[in-house]
C-alpha cells in the first residue's frame, strides 16, 4: 500500500505540475505548485486510502487474504507488479511495452492468462468507469469554480462531453493494462501466476478486488474534485 501511494503521489504530482499551461492557460508558478503539493500530500493520501480500504473490505475476508498473500511466491508477484507500475512512470518504458503488445511481441500463453485475469476481475470496465467518473467530477468542480461571466456548462453538457471520450479511454485502458501486466508478469513463475489468478476468482479474491477499486476510486474522485476547483480558482486569478 505504501508503494502504491508513493506511485499515486508521484504520478499525480508530475501530471499536474507539467500540465499547468494546458489546465490553466498560463504558467501556474510557485503558488500552483504549492496548491498541487497540498492536494497530493502523501501523508493525507496514505490515511485516506487506508481508511477507504478498511471500510470496503469485510473482516471475514482478512484471514484468507493474509494466509494467501504472505506466501513468498505471492509477495514476489506483488513486487513485480509494483516495479512495473513504477517503471511505467517513465513514458518511454510505457510506450515500448505498449508497442510490444500491439505488435504481438509477447508470449501467447502469458497473454491468455492475463486476458483471463483481466476478464474475471473486470479490470477494463472498472478502470474505464473510474476514469469517466473522475473526469466528470473534475469538470463539474471546474465548472462550479468559474465566474458566471465565463458561462457555465450544464450537467447534461458535461456528461455528453465525458461520454464522448469513452471509446478513446477504453482503447487506451486496454492497451495500458495488457502492456503493464505483461511487463509485471513476464518474469513470474508460470505456476505461481496461475495460482494467483485462480485465487482472484474466488469470493475472497473478488472481495479484495472490489475493495481496492472502491478505495482507489474514492481517492481519485477527491483528487479530481480538488484539482478541478484549483484549476478554476487559478484560471480566474490570471484573468483578473
Amino acid at each position: 500500500m505504501a508503494d502504491m501511494v508513493s506511485i499515486l503521489h508521484d504520478e499525480g504530482l508530475e501530471m499536474a505540475m507539467s500540465s499547468d499551461i494546458d489546465l490553466l492557460g498560463h504558467d501556474g508558478g510557485p503558488r500552483w505548485d504549492a496548491a498541487v503539493n497540498k492536494i497530493y500530500d502523501e501523508t493525507e493520501l496514505t490515511h485516506e486510502l487506508r481508511q477507504q480500504f478498511r471500510q470496503s473490505l469485510q473482516q471475514s475476508d482478512l484471514a484468507d487474504l493474509c494466509n494467501f498473500y504472505k506466501r513468498e511466491e505471492m509477495q514476489d508477484i506483488i513486487q513485480h507488479e509494483i516495479s512495473a507500475r513504477r517503471a511505467f512512470l517513465d513514458v518511454d518504458v510505457e510506450q515500448d511495452a505498449r508497442e510490444r503488445w500491439l505488435q504481438g511481441d509477447t508470449p501467447e500463453d502469458l497473454d491468455d492468462i492475463i486476458g483471463r485475469y483481466i476478464d474475471k476481475n473486470d479490470l477494463i470496465e472498472l478502470n474505464v468507469m473510474g476514469a469517466l467518473n473522475s473526469n466528470f467530477v473534475f469538470l463539474s468542480r471546474l465548472n462550479q469554480s468559474l465566474p458566471d461571466s465565463t458561462g457555465h456548462m450544464t450537467e447534461d453538457e458535461i456528461l455528453t462531453h465525458v461520454w464522448s471520450q469513452e471509446s478513446d479511454i477504453r482503447t487506451d485502458t486496454s492497451e495500458w493494462m495488457y502492456a503493464y501486466l505483461h511487463t509485471a508478469y513476464e518474469r513470474v513463475d508460470e505456476g505461481a501466476l496461475a495460482r494467483y489468478v485462480a485465487f482472484s476468482e474466488t469470493p475472497t479474491g473478488q472481495a479484495l478486488n472490489q475493495a481496492l477499486f472502491s478505495a482507489f476510486d474514492a481517492v481519485y474522485l477527491r483528487l479530481s474534485s480538488d484539482l478541478g476547483s484549483a484549476v478554476g480558482v487559478f484560471s480566474q486569478e490570471e484573468e483578473l
